[in-house]
């Protein structure tokens, strides 16, 4: 299988370092795959979409910290098996749809915290609090900066519905931000962050 996938790269690096993901996490993202959809063979269905996944966004994450590839491949396999569990058990709506809808635009008071300074690995934590579909969402959206048609394709949705969850789970991420004073009710920096914000 190896083989394949390599077949679909196009340098030696690539090639180089697609084989050390490989090797390094075919095993743990079977794990990952079946602890979600229980069968064998589902669960390798769920981790050769997730390497092609990887193969699509090479060029997205191949200058990134080991800690930061394995992030992406957990995300998108551990998706792609809910999303198999939802279509398994054939679900007429996704539950999230009639809210995120209703939801006013949010401040981008978590979008400066995202991108500035040193906030993925102090966010790290504080992200694995949200639930699925927002985490996912903001971790393809920040950390490996793909546009909502790239992650609508990753996550198997439409980018509108991207964009919606989006806004909801930065409002998710703004209230644990504030709850641990990170972000202040005005939408400004907390007093963790050592900054001041100059938005109003």
């Amino acid at each position: 299988m190896l083989l394949q996938y390599l077949a679909l790269l196009e340098t030696d690096r690539e090639k180089d370092f697609f084989t050390d993901i490989y090797k390094k996490h075919k095993t743990e993202l079977y794990f990952k795959a079946y602890n979600i959809v229980h069968n064998a063979e589902d669960a390798e269905d769920m981790v050769q979409e997730t390497f092609l996944s990887l193969i699509r966004n090479v060029d997205k994450v191949i200058n990134e910290k080991p800690y930061k590839v394995w992030f992406y491949m957990e995300t998108i396999v551990k998706n792609r098996s809910l999303n198999l569990l939802k279509r398994r058990k054939i679900q007429e709506t996704p539950g999230l749809d009639e809210t995120w809808m209703q939801e006013e635009i949010m401040e981008k008071g978590p979008d400066i915290l995202m991108e500035e300074f040193e906030v993925q690995e102090a966010l790290a934590g504080l992200l694995k609090r949200l639930k699925h579909p927002y985490k996912e969402v903001l971790i393809l959206q920040y950390y490996y900066q793909m546009k909502p048609k790239e992650i609508a394709v990753e996550l198997e949705t439409t980018a509108d519905n991207v964009r919606h969850i989006s806004k909801r789970a930065k409002e998710k991420l703004q209230s644990i931000l504030e709850e641990n004073g990170l972000w202040n009710e005005k939408g400004g920096q907390g007093k963790g962050s050592g900054k001041k914000s100059n938005k109003r």
